[in-house]
This record gives C-alpha cells, sequence and structure tokens, in this order.
C-alpha cells in the first residue's frame, strides 16, 4: 500500500489510507507473505513480496491473482470456497451446499447466445460478495472475546433472523426430476429441439442443480455447436463452484472454441483458472495454464507470480524454474530469477549421485544467461565463478574446489593441459579424464563465460575471444559450426561490435551472410558499421547499399553514407548521396503540398501532374515544383513574420499605456488591461511554452524559430557545391530559450505578473490566480528558479490583497521547500500570515502545523549522529533541497526562528504547554533574545490562568520571572520604540492578571515615551503604543469610577 507523501516529506496523518476493497482501480500494496520453497522457514525475498505490475500499463496492483468483477469488485482467486462442513454427492440432482448460485429473479438467457458472465461473474453470490474475504486481522482479543464488523451475530445481510454461512443442499423438486426426465428422454431419442426445451425449463424451475446445465451443454455438443455448450457448462459450473475438474474443463473449452481470436477468450479463461485455484491453492496444473495465458498476453509479471507459487509446491522442479526464468528475462529483469536456481543447485549437489541428472546442462546455460542481466557490482564476476562450479560438478569434477582460486581467466576448461593447466600446482592431469575439462564443456556454456567476460571489461576481452575461438568461424564449409549455431554467432557478433571490437566481430558477421535467418537488414547495417571503423569503405558502402536496394527512401543509411566518404575526403563519392538526401527532402515537402491544398486552382496544378511518384520526380528534375509564393514552409515564416511584428508593436503601446498609468492617467489603465491580456493569450498559444505528455517533465531548452530537417546541418558541411540549393530546401534551425517574438521572456513575465497583481487588488482574486497558474504552468518559466521566485512573490502579494491566508501559507511553504533550512523563509512565513487581515485559521491548522513540525524533525535528523539516524531513516525523506552534485542539503545549525514559529503556531492554538518546550529549545541557543523570553513569559502566565492549572503561583512567578528578563534587555535599546514596548507588554502582563494598580505605571511610562517616539520614528513611525496604553488605562478609570481621569486620557491621546 503505497503513503501519500506531501513535497516527499514525513507522511502527512490526515492523508486517508486507500485500500484495495475501497474500490479504487490503481492500488499498489504488497502480497501478503509467503514462505520460501527453498527453506520452509525462510520467507520470500523482499523483491518477490514488492508490488507487481502490469507489463504493458505498468499499473501496479494488488495481487496477481486478482481479478475483478463486472462491477469493478475485486475478487481474490485464492479465495478459500470450501468451508468444514462436508459435501453431500449422495444424489447428483442435489445443489452443492456451499454453491454461490442464486436463483435469478427475471429469465435468463440459457441459450449459450449471452457472454460467458452472464452466468456467473457478472452477478455477485453468497460465497463471493462483498463482504466476505480471507480475514487478515487479529483472529480475536487476547480476553478471548471475538472481534466483530458490521451487523449482530445472526443477523444477514436480507435482515433479521437470516443466518449467513453455509446452506443447506436443495432438494429438486418435483417438476424439476419431471422436466429432467423428460429431457433426458428426448435426448436419448434424437429430439434435441424438444429436449433443449425441456432442459431449459429445467433450469428455470431449480437453477441451483447443474445436472440440468450439464443435459444441455450435452444438447448442444450434439448438434456440434461447441459455442453454445460451453455457454451452458460455463453457466452450470457457477452450481459447483468446488468442482476443480469442472472448472478446468470449461477453461480448456473457452480456449478451444476461441480459435485465431484468443484474445477476447483470455479472461474468461483466467476466470476459470482463478475458480480452480480459489477452491484448492495447490492446483498444480491451473497454475501451470494460468501462468501460460499470463504469460501469451503480456501480463509477464502475473505470470512470474504463479510461478514462483509453484516452485512452493514443486520445490525445484527445473520446468518452473526455466520457466520463471524465461519470464523474468521477458522484463529485463533476469537477476530476480538468480536466488531460485542457486537454492536449487545447492538442493540437487547435496542430493545423492541419482538426482543429479534432474539438473541438466540445459539449465546451467538458463542460469549462466541471467548473470547478464545484473546490475550488481560484481556480481557478474562471481556468477563466472557459481557457473564454473556447477559445470566442474556435472562434470563429476565437483571435488576440485581449488580451481575457484584461479578467477582472472579459465584455463580449467582449456582445450589441453598444455601449457596453463599444468601452471596450476593443485592440479593432477591422472586424476580425471581429459573430457571432463574443455572438452566436456558444451559450447553453448562457452559462449555465456565469453559473454560474461566481455562485460567485465577490457582486461577480460583476451579470454573472451579464447572462448569464442571454439565456434572456429573461418570454417564455413558444410562442416562448419555456423550451421548448427548461427544464433550464438549472432550473439557474439554483436557483443563484440558493442565493445568496440569491429575486427573480432566481424569474423563472426561475415559467416552469417551465408544463413537467410539471420542475415537481416539491421545484420548489414551492424556489419556496414564495423566495416567503417575499420576504415573499410567499399566494404561499408556494399554493405549499406543491400539496405537501400530493399529501402531506398533509408535517409539514415543516406546520410551514413555520406558522412564516411565526406570525413574520408572523398567528395565525389558523397555528393550522389547528398544528392538523393536533398531530392527525397523535396519530394516530402511536395507531398505535405499536393495533400493540403491552399486553393482550387493551387490544387488543379497538382491534379495534372504526371502519374510518376513525387520522389521520382524530384529526382528526375530537382528544380520542379518551386513556387517561392506557395510552398507551405514559405507561407509559414510569412504568417510568423506578421505575427512577430503585430505581438512587438502591441508591446510597445503597451509600455506607452504603462507610463500614462504612472503619470496619473487612470483612463489609461482599461486599455492597458485589455491588452495585456491579448498578449497573454497570444504567449499561452504557443505550445511549446505549453507541452504535453512526456514533454512536460522535459527541461526547456529553447524552441525553433525556422524549420530545419534533422540532418540539415550535416548535409551544409558535406560540401560547398550544394549550399545554395540546400538553403533553397531548408534552413538552419536555431533554438532560442531568451526571447519570444523578439521580446524577452523577463519583460513576457512581468506583464503576467503585473496583470495578475492588478487584478488581485481590483478583487478579482480567480482571474489573478489563473494567470499566475498560467505561468507557473509555462515550461519557459516553470525550469527558471529565478523566474518561479517572482512568481511566488507576486503571488503572496495577489494573496494579501485579497486576504487570502490559505494561498499565502501555500506560496510560503514553497519558499521553505525551496530553499529549506533559510532562516529567511521562517520569518517570511510568519510575517505573511501577520500582515493577513482576516482571521487567520490556515496559520495553526493541521497541514500547517505538521509541515513545519516535518521541517523541526529535519533539521534534528541533520544534527544527529550516524548510530542515531539509523533509528530515524524515514526523516531523511524531508530534505527538499540539493546542491549543484544533486546531493542533499543539510542544516548545519539548528534554526531559532524555525524553533519559534512552530512554538508560535502551537501557542496560537491554546497548546501553551507544548510551544514551552520549542521556546526553550530556542532558549538554550540564545538566552539573551528579549522575543523568545517575552514568548515563555507568556506561555508560562496561559498556563497559569488555565481553569485546571496545577501550580498557578509557580507559573506566574515562572512566567514573571522571563517577562522581567526581556523587561530588561529591551530597557538597555537605544531604540525609543523598544522602551516603549517593553512597558506596554509588562503592564499588559499585570492587567491580564487583574493586578492593575501594578500595570498603570507601565502605562503612564509608555504614554511618556509616545513623544519620543515619534521624533525618533519622523512622520512615518512604524508603531507607537500609546493609542492602545491610553485606550485601556481609561477604560480602568471609567470601571473605577474617575471620570475625570477618563476624560483626560481621552482627550489628550484618543481624540484625533
Amino acid at each position: 500500500m503505497g503513503d501519500n507523501r506531501e513535497d516527499h516529506e514525513y507522511p502527512d496523518p490526515d492523508d486517508a489510507p486507500r485500500y484495495a476493497w475501497a474500490g479504487t482501480k490503481n492500488l499498489t500494496a504488497s502480497f501478503e507473505e509467503i514462505d520460501d520453497y527453498m527453506n520452509d522457514s525462510d520467507p520470500v525475498t523482499p523483491d518477490e513480496l514488492a508490488p507487481f505490475e502490469d507489463s504493458q500499463s505498468g499499473t501496479p496492483f494488488f495481487d496477481p491473482d486478482q481479478q475483478t468483477d463486472p462491477h469493478g469488485e475485486i475478487v481474490d482467486p485464492d479465495f478459500q470456497y470450501q468451508d468444514d462442513s462436508d459435501k453431500s454427492d449422495d444424489d447428483e440432482l442435489i445443489s452443492e451446499a456451499d454453491s454461490d448460485f442464486e436463483a435469478p429473479t427475471q429469465p435468463t438467457n440459457l441459450d449459450g447466445r449471452s457472454k460467458f458472465t452472464k452466468g456467473g461473474r457478472g452477478s455477485r453470490g453468497r460465497g463471493r460478495g462483498r463482504g466476505r474475504g480471507r480475514g487478515r486481522g487479529r483472529p480475536g482479543l487476547e480476553s478471548g472475546i471475538q472481534r466483530r464488523r458490521g451487523r449482530p451475530k445472526g443477523q444477514g445481510r436480507g435482515g433479521k433472523g437470516i443466518k449467513r454461512g453455509v446452506r443447506k443442499p436443495i432438494e429438486p423438486s418435483p417438476e424439476f426430476k419431471s422436466l429432467h426426465s423428460q429431457a433426458t428422454l428426448a435426448f436419448i431419442e434424437g429430439d434435441c429441439d424438444a429436449a433443449e426445451e425441456l432442459a431449459k425449463q429445467a433450469i428455470q424451475c431449480n437453477p441451483e442443480i447443474f445436472t440440468a446445465y450439464s443435459l444441455l451443454s450435452e444438447i448442444h455438443m450434439a448438434r456440434g455447436d461447441r459455442s453454445r455448450a460451453t455457454h451452458a457448462l460455463f453457466n452450470g459450473a457457477h452450481t459447483r463452484p468446488r468442482d476443480t475438474v469442472l472448472w478446468s474443463k470449461v477453461a480448456k473449452l473457452i480456449m478451444e472454441i476461441a480459435g485465431d481470436d484468443r484474445a477476447s477468450a483470455y479472461l474468461d479463461a483466467i476466470y476459470c483458472y482463478n475458480r480452480v485455484i480459489g477452491s484448492d491453492s495447490s492446483h498444480v496444473e491451473a497454475r501451470y495454464e494460468r501462468a501460460a495465458l499470463h504469460r501469451e498476453f503480456g501480463t509477464e509479471r502475473r505470470a512470474a507470480y504463479d510461478y514462483v507459487r509453484l516452485l512452493r509446491l514443486l520445490p525445484h522442479d527445473t520446468t518452473v524454474l526455466r520457466n520463471l526464468a524465461e519470464v523474468y528475462i521477458e522484463i529485463g529483469e533476469g537477476a530476480r530469477a538468480i536466488d531460485y536456481y542457486e537454492a536449487s543447485i545447492a538442493h540437487f549437489q547435496s542430493s545423492q549421485q541419482s538426482s543429479v541428472t534432474a539438473f541438466t546442462w540445459s539449465d546451467l546455460n538458463i542460469y549462466a544467461e541471467l548473470f547478464m542481466y545484473s546490475t550488481e557490482p560484481g556480481e557478474i564476476a562471481k556468477g563466472i565463478s557459481k557457473v564454473k562450479n556447477v559445470c566442474r560438478w556435472l562434470l563429476n569434477r565437483g571435488e576440485d574446489q581449488f580451481w575457484d582460486h584461479y578467477t582472472q581467466d579459465d584455463r580449467e576448461f582449456d582445450a589441453t593441459d598444455d601449457p596453463r593447466r599444468l601452471l596450476v600446482p593443485e592440479f593432477d592431469r591422472d586424476k580425471h579424464d581429459l573430457s571432463s575439462y574443455g572438452d566436456g564443456l558444451p559450447l553453448e556454456l562457452r559462449v555465456r563465460l565469453g559473454l560474461l567476460r566481455l562485460e567485465l571489461g577490457e582486461d577480460h576481452y583476451e579470454e573472451a575471444v579464447r572462448h569464442f575461438e571454439w565456434l572456429a568461424p573461418e570454417n564455413t564449409g558444410p562442416g562448419g559450426r555456423i550451421h548448427d549455431y548461427p544464433d550464438l554467432f549472432g550473439e557474439i557478433a554483436e557483443a563484440l561490435r558493442l565493445c568496440g571490437l569491429p575486427h573480432e566481430a566481424l569474423r563472426f558477421y561475415e559467416p552469417l551472410q551465408k544463413t537467410e535467418e539471420y542475415a537481416g537488414l539491421s545484420f548489414f547495417k551492424n556489419m556496414g558499421s564495423c566495416y567503417h571503423a575499420l576504415d573499410l569503405y567499399d566494404e561499408a558502402e556494399d554493405s549499406f547499399r543491400i539496405i537501400m536496394e530493399n529501402d531506398e527512401e533509408n535517409v539514415e543509411i543516406l546520410l551514413k553514407l555520406a558522412t564516411m566518404f565526406e570525413n574520408a575526403d572523398m567528395p565525389n563519392r558523397a555528393e550522389p548521396y547528398v544528392e538523393k538526401i536533398i531530392a527525397l527532402k523535396r519530394a516530402r515537402a511536395l507531398q505535405k503540398t499536393v495533400s493540403r491544398p491552399r486553393s482550387l486552382a493551387y490544387a488543379s496544378t497538382k491534379l495534372h501532374k504526371p502519374a510518376a511518384s513525387p520522389a521520382k520526380q524530384a529526382m528526375l528534375d530537382p528544380m520542379a515544383g518551386r513556387k517561392p509564393d506557395t510552398r507551405p514552409r514559405t507561407l509559414r515564416r510569412l504568417r510568423e513574420a506578421e505575427l512577430n511584428e503585430k505581438i512587438q508593436l502591441q508591446y510597445r503601446e503597451l509600455l506607452i499605456l504603462k507610463h500614462q498609468i504612472e503619470d496619473g492617467e487612470s483612463e489609461a489603465r482599461v486599455e492597458w488591461m485589455s491588452l495585456a491580456k491579448t498578449l497573454i493569450d497570444e504567449f499561452k498559444k504557443k505550445k511549446t511554452f505549453y507541452p504535453m505528455g512526456v514533454e512536460r517533465h522535459r527541461k526547456f531548452t529553447g524552441y525553433p524559430t525556422k524549420i530545419k530537417a534533422h540532418d540539415g546541418e550535416e548535409m551544409e558541411t558535406m560540401t560547398g557545391r550544394l549550399e545554395e540549393l540546400l538553403d533553397d530546401v531548408q534552413e538552419e534551425i536555431s533554438y532560442t530559450a531568451v526571447e519570444y517574438c523578439s521580446i524577452s521572456f523577463d519583460y513576457w513575465l512581468d506583464i503576467f505578473l503585473e496583470y495578475a497583481m492588478v487584478l488581485a487588488i481590483g478583487g478579482d482574486k480567480i482571474q489573478a490566480y489563473e494567470t499566475i497558474v498560467s505561468a507557473t504552468e509555462a515550461k519557459v518559466f516553470h525550469d527558471s528558479k529565478d523566474f518561479m521566485f517572482l512568481i511566488h512573490i507576486t503571488w503572496s502579494i495577489c494573496a494579501l490583497a485579497v486576504d487570502d491566508d490559505e494561498t499565502l501559507c501555500g506560496v510560503a511553504r514553497y519558499f521553505m521547500k525551496e530553499f529549506q533550512f533559510v532562516t529567511d523563509t521562517y520569518r517570511l512565513f510568519s510575517i505573511l500570515n501577520r500582515l493577513c487581515n482576516r482571521q487567520n485559521v490556515w496559520y495553526n491548522n493541521g497541514p500547517t502545523q505538521k509541515y513545519i513540525l516535518r521541517q523541526v524533525k529535519a533539521v534534528d535528523f541533520s544534527l544527529m549522529s550516524e548510530e542515531r539516524r539509523k533509528t530515524f531513516y524515514e526523516e531523511r525523506a524531508s530534505y527538499s533541497t540539493k546542491d549543484a552534485a544533486g546531493n542533499p542539503i543539510r542544516a548545519e545549525e539548528m534554526d531559532i526562528a524555525l524553533l519559534m514559529a512552530y512554538g508560535f503556531i502551537l501557542f496560537t492554538g491554546g497548546s501553551h504547554t507544548f510551544a514551552l518546550n520549542y521556546f526553550y529549545r530556542a532558549y538554550a541557543l540564545d538566552p539573551g533574545n528579549p522575543m523568545i523570553n517575552l514568548s515563555l513569559a507568556l506561555g508560562y502566565l496561559h498556563v497559569a490562568i488555565k481553569r485546571q492549572s496545577g501550580n498557578r503561583q509557580y507559573m506566574i512567578i515562572q512566567g514573571f520571572s522571563f517577562l522581567f528578563t526581556y523587561y530588561d534587555l529591551r530597557k538597555r535599546s537605544e531604540f525609543s520604540i523598544e522602551r516603549q514596548e517593553c512597558e506596554f507588554n509588562v503592564g499588559r502582563a499585570y492587567h491580564m492578571l487583574g493586578l492593575t494598580h501594578l500595570a498603570i505605571p507601565y502605562y503612564e511610562r509608555c504614554l511618556d515615551l509616545s513623544g519620543e517616539v515619534q521624533r525618533e520614528g519622523g512622520q512615518g513611525a512604524a508603531e507607537d503604543y500609546s493609542t492602545e496604553a491610553a485606550f485601556t488605562l481609561q477604560g480602568h478609570w471609567v470601571a473605577s469610577g474617575e471620570v475625570e481621569l477618563a476624560q483626560k486620557i481621552t482627550t489628550k491621546w484618543l481624540v484625533l
């Protein structure tokens, strides 16, 4: 089951998990743990338990055995249908007790014309309903009380008093017995029509009894209608869900009647085999057949799962091993089968000699091939040693373990003892026959060892070629091995070519020319590349020309030939190929023009052309069809030029309007808005900026400003003589990533952002956000960190303009993610929320709180020792910023602003006690910070005034201790506003506790500092607490009955 992770951070507890039974289509879940077939006590490897994926769609699914019925319900084919009750088979007319077949309320179509799903898969029976899966939870509580879900015991789905479970066998009704007997008699007498009608009536009477379906199937079979017979048997099989023989028979009949259209019957046959396996999970034949079907129709991973289960039933069965290995090789994961083979090899090697024959050279060849798919460092070298060990065992030299020490070569399998085997001190030439060394090794294994040596690098090339020499590639006569092993020749040649050994590769390519099966077009292309690498130009040309004889318009081969001769300083030989390329390009351009005529007159000129193909016309007359005023590319360039000029004029007009707005001309704002929207719409029409599909995930590198074929530049450098002709066919491409329509992308972004801000200031939040989103979706902006920074800054401004606290928190999270562990991002988060003019419910809600907590955990994880990190491994997912090398950037020290931000979130949410924990952590790092001391003081005071405070006096004393520390720090400040702030805050603290007589002196000193604050800050003083202090004093004096003092305070400080 996959976790939903936000920004690849810690899992969000608010995210609900998705379970298989919830009806979702794309599910990712692990298989239930199964025992390893190699050792009952060892579990299957984690790779085997990983979720398989469908080979076509790549979509992970819950279980390879999992199927869905037509309603989308998940059906587990391994579901155990049977209960502990005995099945009654005394009377074949009695229905099966555990049948999941229910009588239809409407007459069913029994003539076999309906789909298979009509019989059983389309209707959910009692045994396969939503609520009857295999229990996976705890069987019960320790106290012995069983855990139950849903309805009370004894109450079934239908209502009160209906019991669920195995139903008693249903006795056939007298009417059924009569109809069935009449149908049987009519069938015996040869009256199939009457027998069919009577059998259908019997089914309508008692649809849960199988014998009527069986009779109907026999009737259709007697008529030769195998399709209807199979349908009838399929419908009847649902009355006997545990009859594995019946379901297997139906599955085989379904595939037989499908004929060539096997794909249409694939799912129905799988459904039948699922029924068999659901009733008997150890049914070997059903698993074999189901795996074969999965493999045939492209769901190889499900086939692999079945073969893994078969290995549990048939431990070390080499046939299953081969099938499993082949499936893994088909999906490119051959290395996953290595462990299975090694377990079986160990089993066979430890068994008696009589069982050794179960593992053959063919099995060893597959085992050796699996190492070619290994990606682990050093795994191939280990594979060579393991393969040689098994070879030695099969050659009855298993006790000669000293050969394992000689890993740099394979001298053990030389043809003769002299010279290399004799250099081994432990070697005794008289101990074993010579045939148990080099001559005893099959050629397939020898070639496999050579290919593995090639994978090890240049130091092992010589040893690899020594193995390949056994094929004697120079012997191409009737007795040559090329006729027996052409596949090995092709495999060796391709491997040598890829390793940069063209000379050795040609020794194996050239003999293959005499075989039709392996001498295809790709073969001649590869062989020509080898000739080219050896500067054998004539031979390379001959190979490439063979391809041209079969594909005259292969531009890739023409370009190879032209490039080869041009680089070899043979322009005369390159010229014909260049001209052919030019002609093909012109012909294709003409074909496009003919297919899309721009006018009736233009189309008529094309309709009266000669019957020859455009390609041949172009080759005969290179200048044919040149109409500069009608060529699509010329017209496209004209349209692009007109669009560019139009957009540039609009942009210049936009700048003029902007200056007019700055000069105070309000009428120009409406025109500017209209023109800006027009330019933005034109920008959004450029599909290159808004790609779809996989292109969205590729980095923006520019867009083509002119049309060019992929090989134009190479052709232009080949010969200067053809420059004019080349320019006539195509133009050089230029990619730009800095401007569009001669307007820099910086200015384009300005248009987007300014337009969004004007909309937001005007109150149109939706349109403003849509404009910003369209800017973020443009690849040219999305792939630039600088552009994205400006976009999100503007986004925050728009959110402030419309007081959107949710968007403010989202934008702040972007900065914290992109600039992780940077103090200013946490300060920006706080100030954006502070500037919002509405009640900010998003500041301390669940998602925001958890995100900031994950940031704190990420810093903690960075500062842990390596030992402790192993305990908290999952926290590493919170790293969201990487350096130039792609490595995650870790925090170097604890960030006080981050601790305080999280503390304030807890504080504003009422969790004052928990907030103190983080305030204390910040205090430990900076005890002389006034704000930290103030926060600690307020935290203790708020805890003290709570109703259930444990030690109220202690909390107040502790709070004032920090409060006066804050007061002393602020009193020493050189700024009067900070001194005034501390006076007000201490007075407010006393006032909150009801000690107004102690608060009044601080409020009065706050008023006395007002003049100094005003002089210090000038006309634009940031803050002045005199108004707040005066208002508080006014309320106190009125409540105390001192009206004159209240009047005096009001007149002096509160009247504007």
